[in-house]
């Protein structure tokens, strides 16, 4: 899409995305998950946006680092985390190319809810598998939340939902799918008597099959790969998946 960058989406959601999706079903089985990988060590959560996982997460654990490339995101996060126990350090970075000079090695990264489809091509995907095993302790773990691509149409597909409707304002879901590029283009349009608020939003797909290879090719060895968060078995029925990705232990740095 024309214009997005890696800050495009959180800068344009940041204002509504609690309203909208704070209350996203699954997130007492994300925090038991991500708190039994990290064996009591340092946690990074990749696109934190407001804070949804990683502040409850900080409450548990005492301390999480959190990345995310839009600053209007990590000021929300900032603004809900005085009422909060534990400590949240924030990073502003881009996911596909980041380095944080000084935080500890990692025994959990993770990334939930399709946020690494944001990066919108294949080479940002394995950036950020890349940049993750930099930053992993040795034995460390890369846990990736993903939908499971169904079958894509067999060409290019356009569609317009209707998203909100309410006697003083509209909200449009306009999407564009390119199966050849694996991609969702989209925009939400919100509609009032102020305006027109355009929110657009992009993302790039990856089977399991091809985020293994970019695990293998950072150094990563897939150690389970589950359902969802709560641990259910993964097999052909399932339409996401939580893929753990380790860093060997004898990994030397």
């Amino acid at each position: 899409m024309d214009g997005f960058g890696p800050s495009s989406y959180g800068d344009a959601f940041a204002d509504v995305y609690d309203r909208w999706y704070g209350d996203l079903p699954g997130l007492a089985d994300t925090l038991d998950g991500a708190e039994r990988l990290a064996m009591s060590g340092p946690v990074l959560e990749l696109a934190c946006g407001t804070g949804r996982v990683a502040l409850p997460l900080a409450a548990r654990v005492g301390e999480v680092h959190a990345l995310d490339s839009s600053q209007a995101m990590l000021d929300r996060l900032h603004a809900k985390a005085a009422g909060c126990n534990g400590t949240v350090v924030t990073h502003l970075g881009d996911m596909a190319r980041f380095t944080l000079t000084d935080a500890p090695p990692f025994a959990l990264v993770f990334v939930a809810f399709n946020s690494l489809f944001n990066l919108a091509t294949a080479e940002a995907q394995s950036g950020c598998f890349q940049a993750v095993a930099r930053h992993l302790a040795p034995g460390g773990r890369f846990a990736v939340e993903c939908v499971v691509p169904g079958d894509p149409p067999p060409n290019r597909h356009d569609a317009i939902e209707l998203h909100t409707l309410a006697a003083n304002r509209v909200v449009l879901r306009v999407s564009r799918q390119d199966p050849s590029e694996q991609t969702l283009a989209g925009q939400h349009v919100e509609i009032t008597e102020a305006g027109i608020r355009l929110r657009p939003w992009f993302l790039r797909y990856s089977t399991v099959e091809q985020l293994d290879a970019m695990a293998t090719g950072a150094g990563l060895e897939l150690a389970v790969r589950w359902a969802d968060w709560s641990g259910r078995r993964f097999d052909a029925d399932a339409v996401g998946h939580v893929s753990v990705y380790q860093l060997p232990p004898g990994t030397v740095r």
